[in-house]
């Protein structure tokens, strides 16, 4: 959000200098870049009262007395005879209306109007329109104008599931699909609630008579709808993050007195629903809030630093109707600490008992290693999505109301990182995370791999794609070469997913493996996708067996297996491991030759095998011992002879 340092201070009593006021901004916790003198705030999702002017002002009341009260019209307005039907009293408890019309000549705008569109470089529209969009940034509530002459019908708020077109008041063409939130004429949408209205009832230049609408919306039925239709909202950034449920009639009545500073009213009228009234209440606790934060603060001190951000205090905390995010005492520990300023608690030493780090191998640093020097990288990411799993935990205060459930899978997570990379032309996505997934169940450890596009940057693999045998392999090899395990894998289906198979470990279902589906991974590259998610719990390194070096000599035998075809060298190499499996001084056997002609269907491998003793040199007769009926067995395989015999 930007705002303008000069603006900022017409709601401040005490006028502190720009670098001053940036230091207590991040005191606040209000991190922010400055552009000359615009001020570009990134406000958290938790803090959508801090959306304005005004919310700042408040917030930073503390410090330099904020000057909240501008000039409304206070005078009676006669009740309105606009038909309205509220059929979503639940999503909208709180609205109001005003019909005001205007006539003669509009005046030029008065310096703070004019100075908000020239000072942060916006483009007008129309008198209505651009004060509708000056009070958005001025108190943070949105208002919606329509053009009254264009109403022809009974207006009605609905929740209803219909496919219908749409076009915005910017000329831009969607289709509405699913459960939506819109206000209705003629049982036509008109309003998209708290995101964008139609067209067909905007506002001009030639208005005069303007029907002003002015709602409280519950946050859950706005989030996402701006970005579902791809519509730049900057109502529906404010309504997803909660406005002040009790300020819509004074921003209209501030709004009158703003189009009377630039007009002559010729008529008003007021209509208000208001059934969402009762404040969120907070048992005071003055010792415990010394506890959470640290401090030796009287009981006074701490109600001070409270009602300078606008809470009643008694032996209950009444919370302010623009501050949604607050409603247990660790929220007021929280005010209180920001006005201190974290860095002025004094910081108490706290003893940790000093445990010995062991240095030891597991699978997750094994892996990791393995899988960073194939050429993938790392990647973190939030633990908290919107996902309607039965399983998932629900966070109590989340800071994004559209992150208020603990993942249960991150292959929803990381298919993000793809498209990312995907929309910026990257040709070779490799990537891996490791995270601890928490469900109503328990919690797990859990390894996602994705792969898309080239196998790699090089002459022999530019051509090559990472496919499904490529991740296959992937895994297999993993689970061979650091734990020494078989995977299994059987064929399924699943939702999100063209190919599904769950992979097995020692016949424990520990995961999945597949091609994701395009409309899962929702990118606009058509380049196949596809991941492996699996558990990582039970996943243990083999344990290493210690064994007696041997103090003296080696004795060696090589033999040289001519064989048909290579079924016989499959049936050799049985052959040889049960041998060796068998033995306690056979120590070791490989194949140091082989050769092949497929012109002369010749086939030949050579094999070395080692013998040695613990206590005692190894004699001839020990060796021949286990040699002669190897030789002897190997015979009398069909297709295999051994040269020299």
């Amino acid at each position: 959000m930007k705002i303008v340092y000069s603006h900022l201070l017409n709601f401040l009593e005490k006028k502190p200098s720009l670098e001053e006021l940036s230091d207590k901004l991040f005191q606040l916790g209000h991190e922010h870049e400055i552009e000359g003198e615009v001020l570009d705030l990134e406000i958290t999702p938790n803090r959508g009262d801090c959306l304005s002017l005004k919310g700042i002002a408040r917030d930073l009341n503390h410090f330099y007395k904020a000057a909240l009260e501008k000039e409304v019209y206070d005078a009676g307005i006669p009740e309105s005879s606009l038909v309205f039907e509220n059929k979503a009293e639940d999503l909208c408890p709180n609205i109001s209306f005003v019909e005001i019309e205007i006539e003669g000549k509009i005046k030029d705008y008065a310096p703070y109007l004019e100075n908000y569109f020239q000072d942060l470089k916006l483009n007008k529209n129309n008198l209505f329109t651009d004060i509708s969009n000056y009070l958005a940034y001025e108190t943070g509530q949105p208002t919606h104008c329509y053009d009254a002459t264009k109403i022809d019908g009974p207006l009605v708020l609905e929740k209803r599931n219909k496919q219908e077109k749409f076009k915005t008041l910017l000329g831009s063409e969607i289709e509405l699909n699913g459960e939506n939130l819109v206000f209705t004429i003629n049982d036509v949408a008109v309003d998209l609630a708290g995101t964008m209205g139609d067209e067909s009832t905007s506002c001009s230049e030639d208005t005069t008579k303007v029907l002003v609408e002015c709602a409280y919306f519950e946050p859950e039925v706005i989030l996402g709808k701006a970005r579902q239709y791809n519509l730049n909202s900057e109502a529906s950034y404010k309504f997803e993050r909660g406005v002040d449920f009790l300020a819509q009639e004074q921003v209209l009545r501030r709004f009158i007195a703003v189009v009377a500073d630039h007009a002559k009213i010729k008529s008003l009228a007021l209509k208000t629903e208001q059934r969402k009234v009762d404040r969120t209440e907070v048992e005071f606790d003055s010792e415990r809030l010394n506890k959470i934060i640290g401090t030796e603060l009287t009981e006074k001190e701490q109600k001070n630093y409270l009602n300078s951000l606008y809470f009643m205090t008694d032996d209950k905390v009444e919370v302010p109707s623009h501050r949604s995010d607050v409603d247990q005492l660790n929220d007021l520990a929280e005010e209180i600490a920001r006005m201190i300023g974290y860095d002025n608690i004094a910081p108490e030493a706290l003893a940790l008992p000093v445990k010995a780090k062991r240095i030891e191998a597991n699978f997750e640093e094994l892996c990791r290693d393995y899988l960073v020097n194939n050429g993938f990288f790392e990647v973190v990411n939030f633990p908290f999505n919107d996902n309607q799993d039965d399983s998932a935990i629900s966070v109590d205060n989340p800071l994004d109301k559209q992150r208020s459930k603990m993942r249960v899978c991150i292959t929803k997570s990381i298919k993000e990182n793809v498209v990312f990379n995907q929309n910026r032309q990257k040709d070779s996505i490799k990537l891996f995370e490791f995270s601890d997934i928490y469900t109503k169940d328990g919690n797990e450890n859990k390894l996602a791999v994705i792969v898309s596009g080239k196998t790699n940057k090089n002459f022999k693999e530019f051509n090559a794609q990472l496919d499904y045998s490529y991740l296959k392999g992937l895994i297999k090899t993993i689970f061979s070469e650091i734990l020494g395990r078989e995977l299994n894998f059987e064929l399924d289906q699943s939702q999100n997913y063209d190919l599904y198979e769950k992979v097995y470990c020692n016949d424990e279902h520990i995961g999945r493996i597949g091609k994701l589906s395009k409309e899962f991974v929702g990118s606009k590259t058509k380049t196949p996708v596809f991941s492996f998610e699996i558990a990582t719990n039970n996943l243990k390194l083999p344990t290493k067996k210690q064994s007696r070096i041997s103090d003296y000599p080696a004795s060696y035998r090589d033999l040289s297996f001519s064989l048909d075809n290579h079924e016989n060298l499959e049936q050799l190499a049985t052959l040889i491991k049960k041998y060796k499996e068998s033995s306690e001084l056979m120590v070791d056997c490989f194949v140091f030759d082989l050769f092949e002609n497929k012109k002369q269907n010749l086939l030949k491998v050579g094999y070395r095998f080692k013998f040695q003793a613990l206590e005692n040199n190894i004699t001839d007769e020990e060796t021949e011992a286990v040699m002669n009926p190897l030789i002897k067995e190997s015979l009398q395989i069909d297709g295999i002879n051994i040269e020299g015999l």
